[in-house]
């Protein structure tokens, strides 16, 4: 991961910006990044996972509307939502 110094004119964004976290772990061709990411945090290991729609469909009326960072399933049917 990159490291966050204040004066290095070749600092381009932390990864732990939104908007920089979703392009380095919500792109289907980062998905070894994010495998290794996950991988790295979890008990149980992922192989492989499918990146999903990250909108929260609403249960009730009154619900707000949510969007995560990066949602994914893995090899083994777990749902695994990423918010930074």
């Amino acid at each position: 991961m990159a490291k966050y110094i204040e004066n290095d004119d070749n600092f381009l964004m932390s990864p732990k910006n939104d908007f920089a976290f979703k392009m380095l772990f919500g792109d289907e061709r980062n998905k070894d990044i994010l495998i290794s990411f996950l991988n790295s945090i979890l008990k149980d290991k992922v192989r492989d996972l499918t990146l999903i729609n990250n909108e929260l469909k609403k249960e009730y009326i009154d619900d707000k509307h949510g969007i995560l960072d990066v949602r994914a399933i893995t090899d083994k049917g777990t749902n695994i939502d990423i918010e930074i």
